[in-house]
């Protein structure tokens, strides 16, 4: 027995996640009653992502063992229950799980439910909890738990600390080099960073590059400090930068498993579906999503941004991007057994409720999940009284600040320009598909990010008039905005136009432009296609 579940854990830490759940699956059917063989599954699929699946293997598998439910229980249901947004749930279990175990990890999911309510002073105290449990097993163990360090730089950030967390990286760095301390400083403030640190991050590199084989090992070893070159050197060095930006996106490309046919296969059925099925379906509750907002767009064209704006006030909570809407139509439309009355019942009775966990005694609540263009026909159906902002932004400058990124999971086409370009011309796609069959458009509000910044007053109070906020607008509030994304940290900054005509990365321009170009040929085939060689207005050259 501990043969088979050791074998599991070591497929699951050599990144081979696929087999280790066939593994975990003979392992449970084998033997279902048994604890371990439990706990093995639930966590297998905790690596995969399935929290769904998590908490239906728990809760099934301690039904009849009320009296055994421990620590490994609580802590697992509170962590895939903050995976699927049930927060008030999430914080009853984790509250148990630490009382049974002064485990660190435990403080830091607590610490992740805080953010997202955006309670930070909890966020606070939970995470500082946590780095001292750490600093108890000894610094050897800061590499296990970086997402420790992320959330101190993010929660910092939200209090307006950033001082303390870049004070607090700097002596970290001084008494031991940390590979991604380095990174996340580099990101808070590259022009912070010292030059002595920087040296030692080049040698590491060299060293790590030679030393390292395994993907796992070069993602929290390697690719670290080439984004957190890359950031030093942007206002140093513009052709080093862009060297490190291009070998950390290589890097990340090797091991990735992105697949741009699958992403391009499930806009079509989503169309295809829409017209057989949705199109001609009757709402039912007219009412249902007066009080949601829906920010849609590429990630990296502004959505952090007009978030900021919306939420300048007393009425809009911050839902940030919430997985819940795309998570529940995702499981649902690709069914083609599924009904819209079926989802529109599993939608409301889900997303209504956790949205409404979260805005509290607010009037609405934004959630600017990007990816929810793909869906907003359906959105419009399911929530009727919702209201939708698109924000487009130039094509290339999105394409230069999405590859500036290190994103690994929710961003998986950052890593080439080529996939950029495909990305963009599905993403172009599918907006021309709503604009075809998409008859009431009353609730879509269309805005580019180069006229919102350009003329931020005018366009603020047209978004408050479209979204009948009547609220003071308060500018004050606007600066303190936070937001746990890439984008925090700029939106902060006084609104500006340098992120406009950026001029970088040339070499690569043509090949983003011809995989716009290829991937467009594909749609205007499925009958979808730009009726000018723009995009949404934008010169493709």
């Amino acid at each position: 027995m501990k043969k088979e579940i050791s074998n599991v854990l070591n497929l699951i830490e050599n990144g081979d996640t696929v087999k280790a759940l066939q593994n975990a699956k003979l392992f449970y059917k084998k033997n279902k009653n048994d604890l371990d063989a439990i706990k093995l599954l639930a966590y297998t699929y905790i690596q995969l992502g399935n929290f769904e699946r998590v908490i239906d293997v728990l809760e099934d598998g301690y039904k009849k063992r009320k009296d055994l439910k421990d620590f490994d229980y609580f802590n697992n249901m509170g962590y895939a229950l903050s995976q699927i947004e049930e927060y008030d749930k999430s914080i009853s279990y984790l509250e148990k799980a630490s009382e049974l175990n002064n485990n660190p990890n435990v403080k830091i999911s607590l610490a992740e439910v805080f953010l997202k309510k955006r309670d930070f002073q909890n966020a606070k105290l939970a995470i500082s909890k946590a780095l001292e449990d750490i600093k108890k097993i000894g610094e050897d163990s800061f590499t296990n738990y970086v997402n420790v360090f992320l959330l101190i730089s993010e929660i910092n950030g939200a209090l307006g600390k950033d001082n303390e967390t870049i004070n607090l990286f700097n002596n970290l760095l001084k008494n031991r080099f940390n590979e991604n301390i380095f990174f996340l400083l580099s990101n808070i403030d590259p022009r912070l960073v010292d030059e002595k640190i920087a040296k030692i991050a080049e040698s590491s590199l060299l060293t790590n590059e030679n030393k390292y084989e395994n993907k796992i090992e070069r993602f929290n070893f390697v690719t670290p400090l080439y984004f957190g070159l890359a950031a030093y050197y942007q206002s140093r060095d513009k052709e080093k930068s862009e060297e490190y930006f291009d070998n950390g996106n290589k890097e990340i490309f090797i091991s990735s498993r992105y697949n741009s046919h699958q992403y391009q296969e499930r806009i079509l059925k989503t169309m295809e579906l829409y017209l057989k099925k949705y199109k001609s379906f009757e709402e039912g509750e007219r009412h249902h999503g007066r009080e949601n907002f829906f920010i849609v767009g590429s990630p990296r064209s502004g959505t952090t941004l007009l978030e900021s704006v919306i939420t300048a006030n007393n009425k809009v909570f911050s839902g940030g991007e919430l997985k819940s809407g795309k998570d529940i139509i995702e499981k649902n439309i690709l069914s083609k057994d599924q009904s819209l009355s079926d989802l529109n019942h599993r939608f409301l009775s889900k997303y209504i409720r956790r949205t409404s966990y979260l805005r509290g005694e607010y009037e609405y609540i934004v959630d600017k999940m990007p990816e929810n263009f793909l869906y907003i026909g359906l959105i419009q159906k399911l929530l009727p009284k919702s209201k939708i902002i698109r924000i487009f932004r130039n094509p290339w400058d999105t394409a230069i600040s999405l590859y500036k990124q290190r994103y690994v999971l929710n961003v998986p086409y950052s890593v080439s320009f080529f996939n950029i370009g495909v990305f963009l011309a599905n993403f172009e796609a599918i907006n021309l598909f709503w604009d075809d069959h998409i008859e009431e458009k009353k609730n879509i509000f269309d805005i580019k990010y180069e006229d919102l910044v350009s003329n931020y007053l005018f366009n603020q109070e047209k978004i408050y008039e479209f979204l009948e906020i009547k609220a003071e607008y308060d500018e004050r509030k606007r600066d303190e905005f936070f937001s746990p994304t890439a984008s925090t940290r700029q939106v902060k900054e006084v609104i500006h136009q340098r992120s406009i005509k950026k001029n970088e990365f040339l070499h690569h321009k043509s090949e983003f432009i011809d995989a716009i170009f290829m991937q467009r040929e594909y749609w205007s085939k499925k009958g979808i296609s730009s009726k000018k060689i723009d995009f949404f207005g934008y010169k493709l050259d």
